[in-house]
């Protein structure tokens, strides 16, 4: 989302240099960015980030020495050493702040804090910023592990710390689970098990997209109404609340509101605390007035994250601080089509991987020749796609046997539609290889396949290092913010796929799977906030849209930004 598409930019992208370590730390975030586009919104939330600057993060998610099931909820914050340079903390909010509902129970936030480079009692300390990474379903907490840190040096001071500033500022960096994510708790399920969930993916993604096979379309209808239906069985059959009906936008909205008001309230107290084991105030020195009610929020919201910011910005309009709404959804297309709207410039983005091919060449793009036009790149692009339908291509490799799809190779490129340059190239190398039947490029997939294909389940008591991706929780919150679905029909469904088809011919088939979710989803969020979106906030407000945004179009940006007055 940082402008990384690329089109106004002269200058071609640059293959990265792929040493073992670099590749196994590309494959594991490019399967990741792919598999959550294949379950939710996909994964807006990376496209505007160079993740090469990030990659020697990952390692930190598997720091055998943190487990957040050591960590006990707590009303007010309390933060843990975690995974190296990090600070983590669960944070215990209420259930139901809307219908006051089951008032003895109550959520655990998982939260990581990247601490700002000054202690907060430093008159540089510019507080928190919290950030949602996208979805929905996006894991904060570990995205905030993986990319905290280049977030946190974009919106530092560039001065130095140890050079006397009146006007630097430095932050800490907050990435947080929403409700029924990742390691906050309870974790959204509909299956009584991780195997059993895990399998039922597995069963979905080896159908492909819609449009993938003639009996597709069938299957995949009659196995997202299995799963609706169970789901909802399974809800009426337990204890206590469901957390999916209590996953609506406005809730987490509201938690954020409560992360902003407890850490107001620990910063004070720590500042307290470091007075009193001072025997004089030092220079810098200040102390912070906590006013209950009065903290305003600081916050970064990529795609899906716009949402839920301008959510925020209409619910509280006077406890807005500094918002970037980066990447921005389009409310109305959100809560009435589902975001129909969406793939708007989808084709444009596609279109910029023909035309970077075509302005590096055959020297560094494979799929161009010395005569070659941006046409031409196009047809050879889409004859390699073709190539697959009928015939995968076999994956070697002693991770395992596996293989290459039609539907597996346009998850890959839209992936890579969020991260050109650091993925076109890698998506060039691919089709390239799978024109010539295969090779050391395709055949390294299979370790990336292997990373999403293959349970791992926790050992020796340990917490397992790899969750499912959490297609449940997207669900929730996505069928839970719009509009019902649940009356629509199989052959109304197939006449809204082909209208997104010839939206996007690209992308369409996979987001069309997003409506047929919610057509089978029966579980109704308790409460949603339908508006009005917009409003005067006590600052302004600031919308970021590109000009060839796959999933988040230009157009989006330009109609929030007039619901929000001086934005």
């Amino acid at each position: 989302m940082k402008s990384w598409n690329g089109l106004e930019d002269a200058t071609a992208p640059v293959k990265p240099r792929r040493t073992p370590t670099r590749w196994r730390a590309l494959s594991a975030t490019f399967v990741t960015l792919v598999c959550l586009a294949a379950v939710d919104t996909i994964f807006p939330e990376l496209k505007n980030w160079d993740l090469s600057l990030s990659l020697d993060e990952e390692p930190a998610l598997h720091h055998a020495a943190f487990e957040w099931s050591k960590i006990a909820p707590s009303e007010h914050l309390e933060f843990h050493k975690c995974f190296g340079r990090f600070e983590c903390a669960k944070l215990s909010l209420p259930w139901d702040y809307f219908n006051g509902t089951y008032p003895n129970h109550t959520v655990s936030i998982a939260i990581t804090k990247i601490p700002a480079r000054v202690p907060v009692d430093d008159t540089r300390y510019g507080g928190p910023i919290l950030f949602n990474p996208g979805g929905p379903g996006g894991p904060g907490a570990a995205v905030a592990i993986v990319l905290g840190h280049a977030l946190q040096q974009i919106v530092d001071s560039s001065v130095e710390t140890s050079t006397p500033s009146t006007d630097a500022r430095y932050f800490d960096v907050i990435g947080f689970d929403p409700r029924g994510i990742g390691w906050t708790e309870p974790v959204a399920r509909c299956m009584p098990d991780q195997p059993a969930s895990w399998s039922w993916k597995l069963r979905e993604e080896t159908e492909g997209l819609i449009g993938s096979s003639d009996a597709a379309l069938g299957r995949l209808w009659s196995m997202k109404h299995a799963f609706g239906a169970s789901c909802k069985l399974a809800e009426e059959d337990q204890e206590g609340p469901d957390i999916k009906q209590y996953m609506a936008t406005a809730f987490v909205a509201r938690d954020m509101l409560e992360i902003t008001e407890k850490h107001a309230e620990y910063v004070a107290n720590e500042v307290t605390r470091k007075a009193a084991q001072k025997a004089g105030k030092r220079p810098g020195y200040y102390s912070p007035t906590y006013v209950p009610g009065e903290s305003k929020l600081q916050y970064w919201g990529f795609s899906y994250g716009t949402l839920l910011g301008s959510t925020f910005g209409s619910m509280f309009p006077d406890r807005v601080g500094r918002l970037i709404l980066d990447g921005v959804v389009s409310s109305y297309d959100y809560q009435n089509s589902l975001g129909n709207g969406s793939l708007t410039d989808a084709e444009k983005a596609m279109t910029s991987f023909y035309t970077f091919c075509h302005n590096l060449g055959p020297a560094e793009c494979p799929l161009a020749t010395t005569n070659s036009s941006v046409s031409d790149i196009e047809d050879r692009t889409q004859d390699i796609i073709a190539s697959l339908y009928h015939n995968p291509l076999p994956i070697v490799s002693s991770d395992g046997p596996d293989y290459l799809t039609w539907s597996d190779l346009k998850l890959l490129i839209f992936g890579a539609t969020y991260q050109p340059r650091l993925m076109f190239p890698f998506v060039a190398d691919i089709l390239a290889t799978i024109e010539q039947g295969g090779g050391s490029a395709t055949d390294q997939l299979a370790s990336m396949f292997h990373y999403n294909h293959v349970l791992f389940c926790p050992a020796n008591g340990t917490e397992a290092s790899d969750t499912p991706v959490p297609d449940v929780a997207t669900t929730a919150i996505l069928c839970g913010d719009g509009i019902d679905q649940t009356h629509l029909t199989r052959d109304e469904f197939e006449a809204y796929w082909n209208i997104m088809d010839t939206l996007s011919p690209n992308f369409g088939s996979y987001w069309s799977m997003l409506l047929m979710s919610c057509a089978a989803w029966k579980i109704k969020a308790s409460y949603k906030f339908e508006g009005p979106y917009g409003g005067n906030t006590s600052h302004p407000i600031l919308f970021i849209s590109n000009t060839a945004d796959p999933v988040t179009p230009l157009r989006s940006g330009r109609y929030m930004h007039s619901l929000f007055p001086d934005t």
